[in-house]
């Protein structure tokens, strides 16, 4: 392998390029097929919340992004699988702050209300940045429709399976000024 063109290295560089990007497109792809079971638990929904800012505190500051809250405190406690809804809390923070510009704005709040259902618990995420056209609110949680270069598109489809296995809800809402607001109920 000494004696390798460069012209021969640059495609077998290429290709392993091309190689890894297919292996992680079959883990992405067998971690989405896989139905894993729920750990479910008692939670207060605000401190999933707490916790899945924590964890992007590091991208707002990057952004400069404010972050507004309205999360009332004294909910009752839901029944979830706290990892799994604070990856789907995550993931929508991650798209809200590649959306918004340098000093956007994203607005987190946290609600009780009832539904015919019973008492449900509603979340919505919303940011002042792109907005995501009308036209593909529908495809935005079909596996692998990605409007980004680099990734599979899974997040939402992820995002989705997840809220419907709690037999919850989950869809975007326009708001008046472009932006968009993702919107979470969970009995």
């Amino acid at each position: 392998s000494e004696h390798l063109s460069k012209l021969e290295r640059g495609h077998l560089g290429i290709s392993q390029e091309g190689i890894n990007q297919i292996e992680n497109f079959i883990k992405e792809m067998l971690n989405f097929t896989r139905v894993p079971e729920l750990n479910l638990n008692s939670f207060p929904m605000n401190q999933i919340i707490e916790s899945s800012i924590k964890m992007i505190t590091d991208s707002l500051e990057l952004k400069n992004i404010s972050l507004e809250k309205d999360i009332k405190e004294n909910l009752p406690l839901v029944m979830v699988d706290g990892d799994k809804i604070r990856q789907v809390i995550l993931n929508i923070f991650r798209n809200a702050c590649e959306a918004v510009e340098q000093n956007g704005k994203i607005r987190i709040s946290l609600h009780q209300i009832s539904k015919n259902s019973g008492r449900c618990i509603k979340i919505q995420i919303s940011n002042n940045g792109i907005g995501i056209p009308k036209q593909d609110w529908e495809n935005i949680f079909e596996p692998f429709f990605t409007t980004k270069s680099s990734g599979f598109g899974l997040g939402l489809a992820n995002a989705r399976k997840i809220i419907e296995q709690h037999n919850g809800t989950i869809k975007i809402k326009g708001k008046r000024d472009r932006s968009s607001c993702f919107e979470i109920i969970l009995p």
